[in-house]
């Protein structure tokens, strides 16, 4: 016989008034499950059932759960959600509840940021396999090697005859991206969840390459392919540079 639930009042007015994740608005429509870009991928992440069970209380078993570190921080389910609920607020707080109570300590929490910024090198050499043609071995050896391989920050000359073999096309859609008003302060690379370093992936970069109308250089980077389109980058710009429909129309070009 299964075991009734028993909401915990104690504990939910604990969450919402530590994180003020609104999880009391939600009523499951699963908009953030279908935005959500780990949960499209692996299916192993669900914000509707994190927030559902904040609502009734159950923190010691939200600390428990794994699915609290899979998230990528990229507030798609906050921008998607129409009752303002906020999952990825929920999630920071949890991350952090679980070093409060001593279940992880402050070195082990550092030490995850610090996979996390090494698994986009993972991506960018995985990435840069596909682009040449080579078949993907993701084995254990291969994923440990790539986890520890910086990759190498080309320096170079700009050449003015690349400068000028931009297409109208792109162009165009640098222009319609607002790329000029970019003074290069670093806000997007700032917000950006994937942004790590720059030589993988770093929004500014490849927005002012843009600017620059660097169209080859562009199209043969790997880096142009880790973007997960949450338009954190557009929605932290200042000058209203849109870098996620950018970078959307380049990967289409």
């Amino acid at each position: 016989m299964m075991t009734a639930l028993r909401p915990d009042p104690v504990q939910r007015n604990r969450i919402e008034s530590g994180a003020r994740p609104s999880s009391f608005m939600c009523w499951t429509c699963g908009s953030c499950d279908f935005e959500c870009p780990v949960n499209i991928a692996t299916g192993c992440l669900r914000p509707q059932k994190l927030v559902r069970m904040a609502n009734l209380g159950f923190l010691d078993e939200l600390l428990d759960l794994p699915e609290i570190w899979y998230c990528l921080t990229c507030r798609r389910c906050l921008q998607i959600c129409p009752n303002e609920v906020k999952p990825v607020v929920l999630i920071e707080h949890l991350r952090k509840e679980t070093v409060r109570q001593g279940l992880y300590s402050f070195d082990i929490l550092r030490k995850f940021k610090g996979l996390s910024r090494r698994f986009q090198r993972v991506r960018w050499h995985a990435t840069a396999e596909c682009l040449q043609g080579r078949a993907l071995d993701l084995s254990d050896t291969t994923w440990n090697a790539w986890l520890e391989k910086p990759v190498a920050e080309t320096h170079h000359v700009i050449d003015t005859k690349a400068l000028a073999s931009a297409t109208d096309e792109f162009s165009s859609k640098v222009a319609t991206s607002r790329t000029a008003a970019c003074f290069t302060c670093g806000e997007c690379s700032s917000a950006c969840p994937v942004s790590c370093e720059r030589s993988i992936f770093e929004p500014r970069t490849i927005f002012r390459s843009a600017n620059l109308g660097l169209m080859e250089d562009l199209f043969l980077s790997p880096s142009i392919w880790l973007c997960i389109s949450c338009g954190r980058c557009t929605d932290a710009c200042s000058q209203r540079v849109d870098g996620k429909t950018m970078i959307a129309a380049i990967q289409k070009m």
